[in-house]
């Protein structure tokens, strides 16, 4: 599998909050206008003022301002929430939750921390834990943080897939594919999950299942760019005949490339190789020099020579094949 190939690596947080009580939940669950809105901050803002140590009713207005989109306002609220009482392990959630939506990932890593530390079964904020140490290549601390919040709430396809996800980075192709799979018990037609076990897959030669994951993938998004990119390569380069398709291939580059703007190098080495897969070397040297120039533009250095060794194999008219 050539390096770098496209693969969908978002980490997926849970954006759920959790309201402290039924008058937090209220403020939470009220189907509002704008206005509407407007008025009940107002009226929460009101009941503080007379009553400025009640946690819950802190905790309401800080879930108002966040659906205002204020989500500053909802941290001061959440922090003066916690200081009336310090062990409720929802308000660090949802602190948490708050921070990063502000940037703030060590912050709100320490406040999902506070909320373990209370509540040790806590699967969403161990799950959100895990996804901020992942995105700080903190992999063995976040792969811990998801099994944990799996033993607790093993029905959350949102952490087999993160975990699938982790373990692709660590390159343990085989148990990427275990946890994906997992996920798709849960979520059926989530064409990322398809698409990341699609390429597991084709990590493993199993070249027939991979095919398939990724034209489910495909039906249920068709412009899903990873598998688009993923799937066009397959088709161009697979080392048996049977798995080969060029003229679907260069049908699928292309529209990677018009989603793209031909402003993507992987892009435009896929796009090379399906051109050549066809037979149309000129235009496969074409793209395998934009691609180069665009991986120089953006420092891609590692990238640089295998495409152009696939770019000399263009000029003396042999096409690209995935080793055996």
């Amino acid at each position: 599998m050539r390096s770098g190939l496209l693969v969908g690596m978002a980490i997926a947080l849970l954006v759920q909050v959790i309201p402290a009580g039924p008058a937090a939940a209220a403020a939470l669950t009220q189907d509002l206008t704008r206005q509407g809105l407007l008025d009940a901050i107002a009226e929460q803002e009101q009941l503080i003022a007379g009553a400025p140590y009640n946690h819950e009713t802190r905790t309401g207005l800080a879930l108002l301002y966040l659906r205002a989109g204020r989500p500053d306002d909802a941290v001061t609220q959440l922090q003066a929430a916690l200081r009336i009482e310090p062990e409720h392990a929802p308000a660090h959630y949802n602190l948490g939750y708050t921070l990063v939506l502000l940037g703030r990932s060590e912050e709100a890593i320490a406040a999902y921390e506070r909320a373990i530390a209370i509540r040790a079964d806590y699967a969403a904020a161990r799950h959100n834990l895990g996804g901020l140490l992942q995105a700080q290549g903190r992999l063995p601390e976040a792969a811990e943080q998801f099994r944990l919040a799996l033993e607790s709430e093993p029905g959350n396809a949102g952490t087999y897939f993160n975990l699938g996800m982790l373990l692709q980075m660590q390159g343990d192709t085989s148990g990427a594919i275990e946890q994906y799979r997992l996920a798709l018990e849960i979520t059926p037609n989530d064409a990322q999950t398809h698409s990341n076990l699609a390429q597991m897959l084709a990590a493993e030669k199993q070249w027939a299942d991979a095919v398939a994951e990724y034209l489910i993938a495909l039906e249920t998004m068709p412009n899903l760019l990873s598998a688009i990119v993923n799937l066009a390569w397959l088709r161009a380069t697979a080392p048996d005949d049977v798995f080969r398709d060029p003229d679907h291939a260069v049908a699928l580059a292309e529209q990677a490339a018009d989603l793209t703007d031909r402003r993507n190098f992987i892009v435009m080495d896929t796009l090379g190789a399906a051109y050549a897969a066809v037979g149309r070397f000129d235009d496969a040297i074409a793209a395998a020099n934009t691609a180069i120039a665009l991986a120089q533009a953006e420092g891609e250095d590692a990238a640089l020579g295998p495409i152009r060794v696939r770019a000399t194999m263009y000029l003396t008219y042999r096409p690209f094949r995935t080793p055996r």
